[in-house]
């Protein structure tokens, strides 16, 4: 014993660093009503682990100010359902700022300004549906650099959407349609106020802004080559309450989003309210005919809406009671608004269009993809026509293409939550 005692000894006089190793995470377990649907139409109910996330951090003090930081998680959420992998990033802190590269979920930083206090569908999982107003969260292989300049926070990011994403069929950067995108981002934190935006740039390999010339079919996220994205958000901590909000734009015609938020803690209750929407959809004004239908179509896939999509909002209230500073029950309930699809197409059977610099190839790849756009409601749900199911192939002109009844629904939650 004598021995191994001299012998750490020793190890400490010579100044070696060990990594501190740290398991945290959550597990919830719930009482809810899904905003989906059966097959029969009815509610997807009862008890569920929708909250389940487990991360190791190993920190290695490097001395001088330096510090490096792995970290790594992984989801569970109980019965059959399977381990998935989450954020796996390694990061290196230096006086003048931080480096943090790896894979991650990224999500929207409207997402931060929720109460905190409303769980749900939405509000727990960051992976969005259709009937969700806010852009889903994205995997990504990223480069991060921040530094800290007096009370301001600047950011720059690079990162390449992960592949492996059946979605999009997505594949690697460098690749023949591999997806990049640069983020340049601040905050101001003072006191009580914290303000900041952060501006996205997206480039597609063999995109147009390579000037390459768009298949005549839809391939991956060619069409997106180009999107730029700003949001920009706020809260300030009254004490009695915490209010917050956030705003996004995007170019091609994509609609505008946003969140307001208030959350009001009374000793070990915290109460929430949060209200989150989408404008109406208009169609993509990307260039000629096919380039707009091509937007259309990624667009619908990737954000859940398509042209004709009425504005949508969703409103959340909360209450959360504190058991201890780790152990709490919440109660949600929350309701989707939207009046769904109205379209009316701009051409059908034996309609002309636009077909300004376009190869027949792609006007008569145009037509098809329109009327898969324009048929039927997302998710090759027959729409209704003037109220009337719809089963045409084909929309006819002047018709009225309407999203089914019932994508939008209600949801609430009772949970019991514990973090570690």
């Amino acid at each position: 014993m004598k021995q191994k005692l001299i012998a750490v000894a020793a190890l400490l006089a010579t100044g070696a660093s060990f990594a501190q190793v740290t398991m945290s995470g959550n597990i919830g377990f719930s009482w809810q009503q899904s905003p989906e649907k059966a097959l029969d139409g009815s509610h997807v109910q009862g008890l569920a682990v929708n909250d389940g996330d487990i991360y190791i951090t190993a920190v290695e003090d490097l001395g001088d100010g330096w510090k490096a930081t792995a970290r790594g998680g992984f989801t569970l959420r109980g019965r059959v359902n399977g381990i998935n992998d989450r954020d796996g990033t390694v990061s290196l802190a230096a006086p003048f700022g931080v480096m943090t590269a790896g894979s991650l979920r990224s999500c929207s930083s409207l997402e931060a300004m929720k109460s905190g206090a409303v769980t749900g569908t939405y509000y727990t999982t960051n992976e969005t549906k259709i009937y969700t107003p806010l852009d889903a969260c994205s995997l990504a292989d990223v480069v991060i650099l921040n530094t800290k300049v007096s009370d301001f926070t600047l950011g720059a990011t690079y990162g390449e959407l992960m592949s492996g994403t059946t979605t999009f069929g997505l594949t690697d950067k460098g690749s023949s349609n591999g997806s990049a995108f640069a983020v340049a981002s601040a905050d101001y934190t003072k006191g009580p106020m914290k303000v900041g935006f952060d501006y996205l740039y997206l480039t597609v390999s063999n995109g147009m802004s390579q000037g390459a010339t768009l298949p005549s079919t839809l391939t991956l996220l060619s069409p997106l080559d180009g999107t730029r994205r700003l949001r920009m958000y706020g809260s300030y901590d009254m004490g009695m309450a915490k209010v917050s909000g956030g705003y996004q734009m995007k170019n091609y015609g994509i609609a505008d989003q946003y969140i307001a938020a208030i959350a009001i803690p009374y000793r070990n209750f915290v109460f929430g309210i949060d209200y989150a929407g989408r404008a109406a959809q208009g169609a993509p004004a990307r260039g000629n005919t096919i380039e707009n239908l091509d937007a259309a179509s990624v667009v619908g896939a990737a954000y859940g809406i398509r042209a004709g999509d009425k504005a949508s909002s969703v409103l959340g209230v909360g209450m959360t009671y504190n058991l201890s500073k780790t152990t709490s029950v919440n109660v949600s309930y929350l309701a989707y608004t939207d009046t769904g699809t109205t379209v009316t197409p701009g051409f059908g059977a034996g309609e002309t269009f636009d077909t300004t610099g376009l190869t027949a190839a792609q006007i008569s790849a145009a037509r098809v993809k329109y009327n898969a756009l324009y048929s039927a409601a997302p998710g090759s749900t027959p729409g209704l026509v003037n109220g009337v199911l719809n089963t045409a192939t084909t929309p006819i002109k002047g018709q009225t293409i309407q999203q089914a009844a019932g994508m939008y629904d209600t949801e609430y939650r009772i949970r019991l939550m514990k973090t570690f």
